[in-house]
């Protein structure tokens, strides 16, 4: 874990997210980078787009970047500002300093996820394949000893997830907790993924957990109540668990159970 990118739009969230990053880049020992996003001002027909204007706001940009990394006197942070829109300009970013990690916040009541959807975070984690933290409001770092990995027993073979998964858990030397949630019951395929899983993470604390229950928020809620853990990981690609999360309505019966950093792989 070579550097750190954390998008800033200099929000108490956003701040919030700026120093669980922070946290993370001194176990990691990596550079940070601070990104923010100045606005496209809306052009005038007559006379256009002042570059009076557009130079106040990149100033204002890169003066904020300059407070933010002030309070950080200690750690390595450079920082990147750039006019567009947010997700390019963290497409730019990511690309320009070969970003391994994105951490960004989040608004939600009570620390949780109610406005997400369609927000920049989810946008980002969906669509970029550098991992991606999104901090949740007043969530405060912490030593990170164990990630529970929500995953789909059916696809879980055919991809690299779960190498990734590993990785992640041995670098943070965490334990990993693979859970699925499912309502069928137990059979040959299924026992056969378990085998696979055991014998992938063979060389790390790991545990597996099949949670019996039709609606997967509900199953997730229900493990997390019942086991401490300090991550949630998920894969944001399509026709998953990640991508049903966010694009049904438990996103909002999530919001007020579960109070977790959620870290998003591919």
């Amino acid at each position: 874990m070579e550097t750190i990118l954390i998008p800033t739009d200099f929000s108490e969230a956003a701040n919030n997210a700026a120093k669980y990053g922070v946290e993370l880049a001194k176990y990691f020992d990596a550079k940070l980078v601070f990104v923010n996003a100045y606005p496209i001002p809306p052009a005038n027909y007559e006379s256009g787009t002042s570059f009076a204007l557009l130079n106040s706001l990149k100033e204002a940009s890169e003066q904020a970047l300059e407070s933010l990394k002030s309070h950080y006197p200690e750690h390595r942070i450079e920082c990147f500002s750039e006019m567009g829109y947010p997700y390019d300009v963290i497409e730019n970013a990511a690309s320009k300093y070969n970003a391994d990690l994105i951490v960004m916040g989040i608004v939600g009541e009570a620390g949780g996820l109610k406005k997400v959807i369609g927000s920049n975070a989810i946008h980002v984690a969906r669509n970029l394949k550098v991992p991606c933290f999104i901090i949740p409001e007043e969530i405060v770092y912490h030593r990170i000893h164990k990630i529970a990995f929500a995953c789909d027993y059916d696809t879980l073979e055919e991809s690299t997830l779960l190498y990734v998964a590993k990785c992640f858990a041995s670098i943070c030397d965490a334990e990993l907790e693979v859970v699925n949630v499912d309502n069928e019951e137990m059979n040959k395929q299924k026992l056969d993924t378990e085998k696979f899983i055991d014998d992938k993470l063979h060389t790390i604390k790991h545990t597996i957990s099949v949670v019996n229950n039709d609606s997967i928020s509900d199953g997730i809620t229900d493990y997390l109540s019942k086991h401490s853990v300090d991550v949630l990981m998920l894969s944001p690609k399509k026709h998953n668990l990640f991508h049903y999360l966010f694009n049904e309505n438990v996103t909002k019966e999530l919001a007020f159970k579960v109070k977790l950093p959620l870290l998003t792989i591919h």
